[in-house]
């Protein structure tokens, strides 16, 4: 089982790497926008190998934690980061 889940958590670090190869080559963004979206993005997948790795171990309480913690402020970096700096871009690449 864990096995799994480790293999399903390279599959999507490998599809996130080659979003993020995709985005560089079209939008073109400013040099801060592709670190804040790798630190989001490290920071969720961290999230997620925590809290399934604690809840392999028996820890459910140490999952939602670990989740909560690590997942959430990734989760909001990803999010704002895509709103302000991201989305703009996409808009002017399609022009």
């Amino acid at each position: 089982m864990e096995a799994l889940q480790w293999f399903c958590l390279g599959v999507i670090s490998m599809m996130a790497a080659m979003g993020m190869v995709y985005f560089q080559m079209v939008v073109k963004p400013k040099w801060y926008t592709l670190p804040l979206l790798i630190l989001g993005l490290v920071l969720v997948l961290f999230g997620i190998a925590w809290g399934g790795s604690s809840l392999i171990e028996g820890y459910p309480r140490s999952s939602a934690l670990g989740i909560l913690f690590f997942s959430g402020p990734g989760l909001l970096i990803l999010a704002l980061t895509w709103r302000h700096l991201v989305a703009p871009g996409f808009k002017n690449a399609e022009n």
